[in-house]
């Protein structure tokens, strides 16, 4: 049967729109440095060109079968080795060797390393021609036993790859590009995953609906052999070993046309994997498509489960994610039957930041209308979105029960939004219970999610973290009345109150208080777009009354990973350039601080360049301010002291921390736009005023339940709370005859 009207929901996309590499190790390119190799990059080997007309009508036939995929590159296959660039021999016996790469017409390049060993010592870099996007630098520590490295899109028709060597290394280092991909979609200096205006104007993003925070954690976006683009979820098994175990579907790695493949063609499939975790848009303002963190990602699979005819895959990655991932281990449910009412999807739609689905009709299993290449009854169908849509690159998605258990995997569907609202089309979902015995125990997923043979029909969510919290510390809410600008200086000075100016202004800074003393694990950056080359330090300082003590520093460097068919995975430079960004800066080994403790920004380079981090314009003019300067004459001044252009406002800087004696982080309270306190120690909820008449407090779980009800009489403003898991995340609904207000705790 052919598919009439019902996609698989797959996108070709090659990742371009997001920064996917494996961790790369900082220092400086020596371009940068003042040396002879400013001018020592003038030979290019240019590819050969292409019909892209032809390319355009192969895409558009491709596209309108409703199964096919998102290209946005073309692929020339080459046989560039790093011996056959230019080479710079330094007195202190350092070889360097350059190639310069052009395709004419390109948005932006990325590559696919192969045979990729280097020793220690060597670093490798890859820039743009004008110096204005550096990727890197990958070492050593890189290597990998496929010896593939890919390397992330940079921006422009012309690149440079920059390989350093020291005189003392114990073996020479080598490596082959085997692939360029010319990107002919511009999809760097688009919003990430819009094909087309409407495509997701029904589809909210995750901070800006009720989604559960635990499945915003658990839910990742992949790439797949640095072409294809899939959503899955982090799965907890019955050991609670934190397994990085991703379900999926099994045709993000293969067209259902070309069933069946063996294990090892799925395994190496899996092999070329990236998971990106927390891909959120982290602000809720319709005027700043904001890109979401790109820093955190797991590269290479294996494939543990692979059951075609039911489209269930299971992965499992060769590294957990970190503490500073913040991830979480979704639990999960086999039963056949469903009598919720309520069940959610988060999921992204062409490599877009995380969204948000939820149904509240009645769901079941059927028979997909897929012809013979599906099993029968293997498939929930959501009949359609209350919220939401899902979209092509949305397969292999989670779909959550109303407990935020995992039921399932999306393989298809006929859903679409219709201007603001979904089209009330249906989707298709694998069945977790249809693959969880099979007549192969060792690709079945009971084998693997129930290792202590528990024989439970569901297992609860795991959180790795949940001894020691981690949190994202903010001083100001972008979800909730608070928003994003760049202050700029008045006439006749020039440039950002926050950035480069011609005051000489270069060091910023963002003050934090806390209950305990803490543990920084990295921090977060919200920041415009800008082209200009700068170079930024991120410091964090202690000090009583204002930043006085530098405790720590690292250059301000962010990276993604890459995955290319010949060179394997590889981190690149993030390009900042085309959308605002967000970006974490991760700390090489936590850092111990006070109860009070700053985060800074220090700018050099050229006075005219131009680099700022976004400011607050605070919801409540009663907010206070949380931002310094670095005056050239009076040292470290607040914003509302600097003479120069003065405000109360707060730096869109936003550290990850933990206590360091194993409990949440309580921060102390700085006036803001919610009416009410929660005091843990005594779980006490204390109304800023009270109600003129008598009303009610609700609280719920995030994911919807209910948790307590109590009544309000008129005069009262103290609650005392049941007691809850520590870490539980409460939203607060405060009613009276004319008042209604929400807000968010942790218990």
């Amino acid at each position: 049967m052919r598919f009439i009207r019902l996609f698989f929901v797959l996108s070709n996309l090659f990742a371009a729109t997001l920064a996917f590499s494996q961790i790369s190790h900082g220092g400086t390119p020596y371009f940068l440095q003042p040396s002879i190799l400013r001018s020592a990059s003038s030979y290019f080997i240019e590819m050969p060109s292409f019909n892209l007309d032809s390319v355009l009508r192969d895409d558009a036939i491709n596209e309108g079968n409703m199964r096919g995929s998102y290209r946005f590159a073309y692929k020339f296959y080459t046989n560039i080795s790093i011996n056959d660039g230019i080479q710079t021999v330094l007195p202190d016996g350092t070889t360097i060797k350059q190639i310069g790469i052009r395709s004419p017409g390109a948005y932006s390049i990325n590559l696919l390393l192969n045979d990729f060993e280097i020793p220690p010592g060597g670093k490798l870099f890859i820039y743009s021609a004008d110096h204005s996007y550096v990727v890197g630098s990958f070492d050593y520590r890189n290597n990998s036993s496929d010896q593939i490295l890919p390397i992330q899109p940079v921006a422009g028709e012309s690149i440079i790859v920059e390989y350093s060597e020291p005189a003392d290394v114990p073996f020479a280092g080598h490596f082959t590009i085997t692939e360029v991909n010319h990107d002919y979609r511009d999809i760097l200096r688009s919003e990430p995953g819009r094909d087309r205006a409407g495509d997701y104007d029904c589809m909210p993003d995750v901070f800006c609906e009720n989604a559960a925070e635990e499945s915003i954690r658990s839910t990742v976006l992949l790439i797949i052999n640095g072409s294809t683009l899939c959503s899955g979820v982090l799965l907890n098994n019955t050991s609670d070993n934190d397994k990085p175990y991703v379900l999926t579907g099994v045709h993000c790695m293969c067209d259902p046309t070309q069933y069946p493949k063996d294990m090892d063609y799925y395994n190496s499939q899996a092999g070329t994997i990236v998971a990106f975790f927390n891909y959120n848009r982290p602000v809720c303002d319709a005027n700043i498509k904001m890109k979401g963190t790109e820093e955190m990602s797991l590269a290479g699979a294996s494939a543990r489960v692979i059951l075609e005819r039911k489209d269930l895959a299971l992965l499992e990655f060769k590294n957990s994610p970190p503490d500073y991932f913040n991830a979480y281990y979704a639990g999960w449910k086999r039963d056949l039957t469903e009598t919720g009412t309520k069940h959610t999807n988060l999921h992204h739609p062409s490599g877009a930041v995380k969204k948000y689905g939820m149904t509240d009709g009645t769901i079941r299993v059927v028979s997909i209308p897929a012809g013979d290449l599906l099993d029968a009854d293997s498939h929930w169908a959501v009949p359609y979105w209350t919220i939401g849509s899902t979209y092509s690159g949305s397969s292999g998605s989670p779909l959550f029960d109303e407990n935020q258990l995992v039921i399932g995997a999306l393989t298809a569907g006929y859903s679409q939004c219709t201007g603001t609202s979904p089209n009330g089309m249906t989707d298709y979902f694998s069945v977790i219970g249809k693959g969880w015995e099979t007549d192969t125990p060792t690709n079945q997923l009971k084998t693997y999610l129930d290792p202590k043979n528990a024989g439970g029909m569901n297992y609860p969510g795991r959180d790795p973290n949940r001894l020691n919290p981690v949190t994202r510390l903010a001083n100001a809410r972008y979800t909730a009345g608070d928003s994003l600008i760049t202050s700029e200086l008045s006439s006749p000075n020039q440039g950002f109150v926050f950035g480069n100016s011609n005051l000489k202004t270069v060091e910023f800074a963002e003050e934090f208080n806390v209950t305990n003393d803490v543990e920084i694990l990295g921090t977060y950056f919200l920041l415009p777009a800008f082209s200009d080359t700068v170079v930024v330090t991120v410091s964090v300082y202690t000090g009583t009354t204002s930043p006085q003590t530098k405790i720590y520093s690292t250059a301000f460097a962010p990276k993604y990973m890459n995955y290319s068919s010949s060179s394997g995975f590889n981190l690149q430079d993030k390009t900042l350039n085309s959308v605002p960004t967000e970006t974490f800066v991760v700390f090489d080994k936590p850092v111990s601080a006070t109860k009070k403790f700053f985060i800074s920004y220090a700018i050099s380079g050229s006075a005219s360049a131009k680099f700022c981090v976004y400011n607050t314009k605070f919801g409540n003019a009663s907010h206070a301010n949380t931002a310094w300067l670095k005056d050239a004459t009076k040292g470290w001044v607040t914003a509302e002291a600097y003479d120069y252009r003065p405000m109360k406002t707060s730096l869109a800087i936003q550290p990850l921390a933990r206590n360091t004696n194993n409990t949440s982080i309580e921060a102390v309270t700085i006036p803001e736009n919610t009416d009410f306190y929660y005091d843990r120690s005594g779980r006490v909820l204390t109304l800023k005023e009270p109600l003129d008449t008598p009303g009610q407090i609700a609280v719920y779980s995030v994911g919807g339940q209910l948790l307590e009800k109590i009544q309000i009489q008129q005069g009262q403003t103290a609650f005392v709370l049941s007691e809850k898991p520590k870490g539980t995340i409460g939203i607060v609904k405060i009613t009276g005859n004319y008042f209604f207000r929400t807000g968010k705790f942790m218990y």
